[in-house]
């Protein structure tokens, strides 16, 4: 060794207070780093849970939706009054046409569902959905009665219809009560008698 590195050595004082200080800052460094990426993959995850919820509650809102609709289109398609549904029907369409289940305004179930007589709603897989129509009134035109001679409403009279709707992701092909497992929905339609 020359003189120059042998005097360097000299003046460098020694490092006691120092050895093992730099790895110690590094653990802390990538301690914080593993903190701030487990508080990522929390957040993200809580994120896209949120994301799915709301896809999946869209979905029920849609299908619930679309079923109403087809129960009106349905009613409205043939336009006759609807006759009540025969006891033990287990759907409010028979042959082809609908028939109601039951009358709103005497219903002692209110303004709670029933769907124990539903129609599954074409074209809903997952969710499912189901409808069913209840009679509420029939208003004719001053001077003309709501009834004829075969119980039936004339021409010219509007009866008012109740269609509940429901969308359910449960696997049963039987709907399910109206709260968690199911969305439901509600609407009156007009029915003009021709």
């Amino acid at each position: 060794m020359n003189d120059f590195s042998m005097h360097r050595m000299r003046r460098m004082p020694p490092r006691r207070g120092q050895q093992g200080a730099a790895l110690f800052v590094a653990m802390i460094m990538v301690l914080l780093l593993l903190v701030i990426a487990v508080a990522g993959m929390r957040t993200v995850t809580l994120e896209s849970r949120i994301g799915g919820n709301m896809l999946q509650s869209h979905n029920l809102q849609e299908t619930a939706d679309g079923t109403l609709r087809e129960g009106e289109r349905t009613i409205q398609a043939f336009g006759i009054s609807l006759q009540p549904c025969a006891s033990g029907a287990k759907s409010p369409v028979t042959g082809g046409k609908p028939c109601f289940i039951s009358e709103a305004r005497a219903d002692t179930n209110g303004l709670k569902t029933t769907f124990t007589v539903s129609a599954k709603a074409t074209g809903f897989d997952m969710p499912k959905g189901y409808w069913y129509p209840r009679y509420i009134t029939t208003q004719c035109p001053k001077g003309a009665s709501a009834t004829a001679a075969l119980e039936s409403a004339n021409t010219g009279c509007t009866e008012f219809y109740e269609v509940n709707s429901q969308a359910t992701l449960s696997k049963s092909d039987e709907p399910q009560a109206c709260g968690p497992d199911a969305l439901c929905l509600r609407s009156s339609i007009n029915l003009f008698i021709k």
